[in-house]
């Protein structure tokens, strides 16, 4: 890497490169060694396609002839593909085989193993070169692509018992171009738990977890030996300083904010969640559906079932669906127990007992809103209206096995069954269309080992792709192969969410996000034990101490939430209204009172309390003037006429007496009476008094009986003041 030296890496840069790595010329500067028998060619393609021709005699359509192949014909490579139950890496580029089946092809005869994606990429030469199989490894950091280091370490066991083989599920799974990444070495302060001989060998890895109020993900790694540790070290600090040179940002898809303050007790046993508009959304918990309104801080017991599993909204019915109870029922309630209304109506659908999925969609474009949910191989269409009596059942159909998954996709409803998913149209009349189709030899295996149906949705106009439970196959409106390349999952998918560009799949180490488009793995979120409340995924629990309501905020949510502000010490409690269905979520008045006696206690905590002075007149003394004291405020701000009158009764403020006038007694004069430019009415100019030593008093004005009459521009207009400070009157 030419703008990276004096390091492990240097050896990128020095050691011939593998012939067939074409995707480095893009990237990367460096110039491999040709070597000496490759004869000067006429065609204008790169050095490294030029040394790939040259050692490839298979490459199709060459583009020189050269008197350098004039040995045999190698043989091809025998490829199929293959399952690794290990870690396993490309032999082409260098990069491990992510996934948890069919993660790539294999060489019947030799030992060549590479990607799919690569298959076309690389020398078809059997057996592979020896030079091939020896060639140090790389990475191409444009792509992310290679292995830049390897090696067997330690790390403590997420779950206890485990094999301590590595497998091919992912245990977690850290990115280097996270901004707080970072790696070090330990003390033994921080490993308390580990032998001495074994400190050395220790390193932390540690990055964000994208949330400001969590802490961060921290992996201790126990290497082989301390050289081994300083190796790991120094190439994990290595690539983040080339990534950080080529200004490699973060594609983030996701961005996490906390969408309430997580003390609010029924976040604890929420099981669903829906965003119903910029302030509001539905949470159904173990004990009903409540509605928080995140910026009022307004709590509302909607409806009282218990277990709300799932909640559908259908707007343009003024319908609230709901799948809850012990025995899982679907429920219709009004609108406006959102608001806090008493609920006109609970109906439960009878037939629905056991429901293990549920939709809503349209039964044509323009027409009634319709409701399906499946009871084992059943699935059930109703009409749902707002007028009585309210829902209407249509039809019912057996799917090819027990449902796992219901869905709208292209206006139809998709249902997903064990290693399969099909087509149906919503008014009932034709025949499923699978989308697994039983013609297309290349899916035969979904029917050899049965794989749990999870998602599907639509890629582009002509294009599906379908989530297993073991991985993802894109297949066009026939149920045909689309592409060969298949969606491999780093570790086993716990649930699936997506949007028009992306998929969100979700595991026990945290969020993978997939580009549907190109099949690139563009983001991973470490949160353990996350999941997600509703089908869009915008709304998720993490089970941390407390739990937390996540919102994730993406290109296609937007917008659609307020996020409020919060805090990890919140004293704030559930307070009663006078609505019984209503709740304010604040801290009680007793609490708020208490905080307030804290603060006074404390001075500098005080001294927070009282504000800056802010639009206030300096006074300025002008000077002693035959025993006077003309006081001016500077700037003199002339009031409009229509404010006088409102404000010439309001008591003046003590602060604007002065130190003489409060050790001594004034007659007071206008400011206007000395020439100081003020208007005669305006009772917040400073006034000068000529002394008067038997006066304790201020002269009352001879106008004060009649109030509303304008004082004489030489008399005083304020009645009584006391110059103890204790009583004053207007």
């Amino acid at each position: 890497l030419p703008d990276f030296q004096d390091s492990i890496f240097e050896y990128f840069n020095t050691s011939p490169l593998a012939p067939d790595l074409t995707f480095r010329t893009a990237d990367i500067d460096s110039t491999p060694q040709k070597s000496e028998t490759t004869p000067p060619s006429p065609s204008t393609a790169s050095e490294h396609e030029e040394v790939k021709a040259a050692s490839v005699p298979t490459s199709p359509s060459p583009t020189y002839q050269s008197t350098a192949l004039t040995t045999p014909k190698p043989k091809a490579h025998q490829l199929s593909i293959k399952t690794f139950s290990s870690p396993t890496q490309c032999t082409h580029c260098t990069s491990l085989m992510v996934g948890l089946i069919r993660q790539g092809y294999a060489c019947e005869v030799c030992s060549f193993i590479c990607h799919v994606s690569c298959k076309d990429h690389a020398p078809l030469v059997c057996p592979i070169p020896a030079e091939q199989a020896k060639r140090p490894q790389g990475i191409d950091v444009q792509r992310g692509i290679g292995t830049a280091y390897k090696g067997y370490v330690r790390i403590r066991s997420p779950v206890e018992g485990k094999s301590t083989q590595p497998g091919v599920v992912a245990s977690l799974v850290l990115d280097l171009r996270d901004e707080e990444f970072s790696v070090s070495s330990v003390l033994a302060s921080d490993v308390i738990h580990a032998t001495r001989k074994d400190i050395p060998c220790i390193f932390r890895v540690t990055s964000s977890q994208l949330i400001s109020q969590l802490s961060s993900v921290s992996l201790l790694v126990l290497a082989e030996s301390e050289v081994e540790k300083r190796k790991w070290v120094r190439i994990l600090e290595g690539l983040q300083s080339i990534l950080t040179k080529n200004l490699l940002k973060s594609r983030q898809v996701h961005v996490l904010h906390e969408a309430y303050d997580a003390s609010l007790p029924v976040i604890k046993t929420t099981l669903s969640a829906a965003v119903l508009d910029r302030e509001r959304i539905a949470l159904g918990t173990e004990d009903g559906l409540f509605v928080v309104e995140v910026t009022r801080d307004v709590i509302v017991r909607a409806v009282d079932s218990k277990k709300v599993y799932q909640i559908d909204l259908i707007p343009k019915e003024k319908i609230i669906a709901l799948l809850c109870g012990r025995n899982r029922h679907v429920h219709l309630h009004p609108w406006g127990v959102l608001e806090g209304a008493e609920p006109a109506f609970d109906i439960k659908l009878a037939d629905t007992k056991g429901c293990q999925a549920l939709t809503t969609g349209l039964l044509r474009p323009g027409g009634p809103a319709c409701l399906l949910a499946a009871v084992k191989r059943q699935v059930q269409c109703y009409e749902i209206t707002r007028a009585k009596p309210h829902h209407k059942r249509l039809w019912e159909v057996q799917a090819p096995g027990a449902v796992q998954w219901l869905g709208m996709v292209r206006e139809r409803l998709c249902v997903g069954y064990p290693s399969g998913f099909a087509l149906l149209a919503l008014q009932g009349e034709s025949s499923p269309i699978s989308l697994v189709s039983p013609a297309d030899p290349s899916l035969a295996f979904l029917a050899q080992q049965p794989l749990d149906a999870l998602h599907a949705l639509e890629v582009g106009s002509s294009e599906l792709l379908l989530c297993f439970s073991q991985l993802g196959i894109y297949v066009d409106g026939q149920g045909r192969r689309s592409r060969t390349q298949e969606l491999m999952w780093p570790a086993t998918p716990l649930a699936c969410s997506s949007n028009s560009s992306h998929l969100t799949v979700y595991s026990e180490y945290g969020v993978d996000v997939f580009d549907i488009h190109t099949t690139e793995w563009v983001q991973t979120i470490s949160l353990r034990k996350i999941r997600p409340l509703n089908v869009e995924g915008t709304l998720n629990l993490l089970s941390s101490e407390p739990p937390r309501l996540i919102y994730f905020s993406n290109t296609s949510s937007e917008g659609d939430l307020t996020i409020p502000e919060t805090s990890d010490h919140s004293r704030k409690l559930m307070v009663r209204t006078r609505s019984k269905r209503k709740f304010l979520f604040k801290v009680p008045e007793e609490e708020r009172l208490q905080q307030r006696r804290e603060m006074l206690r404390d001075p500098e905590l005080r001294s927070k309390m009282i504000s800056n002075p802010t639009n206030f007149n300096h006074v300025a003394h002008m000077g002693p003037g035959d025993g006077m004291q003309v006081l001016m405020d500077l700037p003199l701000s002339v009031m409009p006429s229509s404010q006088d009158d409102s404000v010439r009764d309001k008591p003046r403020p003590l602060s604007s007496i002065s130190r003489q006038q409060r050790s001594k007694t004034h007659i007071t004069r206008t400011a206007s009476d000395f020439g100081g430019g003020a208007s005669p009415r305006d009772p917040d100019q400073d006034l000068d008094r000529e002394p008067d030593s038997d006066s304790t008093k201020h002269s009352t004005p001879s106008n004060s009986s009649n109030p509303s009459s304008p004082p004489s521009p030489n008399s005083p207009h304020r009645s009584q003041l006391t110059l103890d400070g204790l009583d004053s009157e207007a």
